[in-house]
């Protein structure tokens, strides 16, 4: 009887064995991973790329220094408080494009947005004109 309660004892400390063992085969581990020294701490790139990237990158920030006109959308034309209850809730219901109130005589004008491309303007037009029936683009 003695000796099944020493075995009952061993079964129930073998996981703890276990464990112990595996802790201390991985921390060596970790630790020979840290301990890897190198002899130089700086690196070197080599980026092979064609020469024709540069031009277009180049051309491309030519163009976009360059365009400065751009396509708006023009959603309203008369007086001053009227654009400015017309900009009001267009910035509420359209907070991710930029409003602003021209004057040109007689008329405020409220105009919105600033884009790129006739394409971007269009679909924006769409949206806009939901709500602002009377909308329309002005190119540059």
């Amino acid at each position: 009887m003695h000796k099944t309660a020493f075995i009952m004892r061993l079964l129930a400390f073998k996981n703890y064995f276990v464990l112990l063992i595996f802790t201390f085969v991985f921390s060596g581990i970790t630790h020979a991973q840290e301990s890897v020294k190198t002899s130089s701490k700086e690196g070197k790139i080599n980026i092979d790329q064609d020469p024709r990237i540069e031009k277009l990158v180049a051309y491309k920030a030519k163009i976009n220094s360059s365009n400065t006109k751009r396509y708006r959308i023009q959603i309203y034309n008369g007086t001053l408080e009227g654009a400015q209850k017309a900009k009001q809730s267009f910035s509420n219901q359209f907070d991710d494009m930029s409003s602003d109130i021209s004057f040109e005589t007689p008329n405020y004008k409220v105009r919105v947005g600033n884009f790129r491309t006739r394409l971007e303007a269009d679909r924006h037009l769409l949206q806009v004109k939901e709500k602002y029936p009377s909308a329309f683009l002005l190119e540059p």
